[in-house]
């Protein structure tokens, strides 16, 4: 399973959420996995943050304990995009 997360307030809004906040969110996902859903059913699912993305807040979102990925939308389509994959890849 994968769940996406962006926050509402950043929906075509271009603003970032901050590492904080956006660890926070994920921690409570899989909490709630976990006491809905179970143990194993909030370990094997990826939660992936669909929030913007840019090559400047990339290594610290993909650093992140919850975070298991990026829902990429319209960034996928610049030239940047090839930056931001090559920090997610390594």
């Amino acid at each position: 399973m994968i769940i996406a997360y962006e926050p509402m307030w950043a929906m075509n809004t271009g603003r970032v959420s901050s590492a904080d906040q956006t660890q926070e969110a994920m921690e409570l996902i899989r909490g709630w996995l976990k006491e809905n859903a179970g143990t194993e059913v909030a370990e094997k699912t990826r939660i992936v943050y669909a929030g913007p993305i840019t090559e400047t807040n990339t290594e610290n979102v993909i650093k992140l304990k919850d975070v298991d990925g990026f829902l990429v939308g319209s960034t996928s389509c610049k030239p940047v995009f090839r930056t931001i994959f090559d920090m997610v890849s390594v």
